[in-house]
């Protein structure tokens, strides 16, 4: 079931999954795409909409920072499954809850690095 938008892509392998999750999961893509977002009562929305106007390089395992994103993103995926969750809890508590996982762990501050280097100095 879905609730309001779905979006597919066939990754050609894990890692390719893993390291586009990373990018489009961090601060770092959002905020570079911020200022094209329509706003609502709560900020700034559909970020699904402008997410692939950043200049996202396609992977490729034999490079580094590449291969790097994609172990950051495996890690945050573990981490993210561990996050303490509670049955009916709003998604915006649990998704606050995984993001605190994330920094506690490090990962999060792992994966910003990487993709500020991925996509270069923001023009923001």
């Amino acid at each position: 079931m879905v609730e309001h938008g779905l979006y597919w892509i066939e990754a050609e392998s894990d890692n390719e999954a893993w390291y586009l999750c990373g990018v489009f999961n961090s601060e770092a893509a959002r905020s570079r795409v911020a200022a094209l977002q329509a706003r609502g009562q709560w900020g700034a929305r559909h970020f699904d909409k402008v997410m692939l106007e950043l200049p996202i390089p396609k992977f490729d395992g034999g490079e580094d920072l590449h291969r790097r994103l994609a172990d950051f993103g495996e890690r945050a995926e573990e981490v993210a499954a561990q996050a303490p969750l509670r049955e009916g809890e709003y998604f915006v508590r649990a998704r606050r809850r995984i993001r605190e996982a994330l920094r506690e762990d490090g990962v999060a501050g792992e994966i910003e690095a990487a993709v500020e280097e991925l996509l270069g100095p923001s023009t923001a």
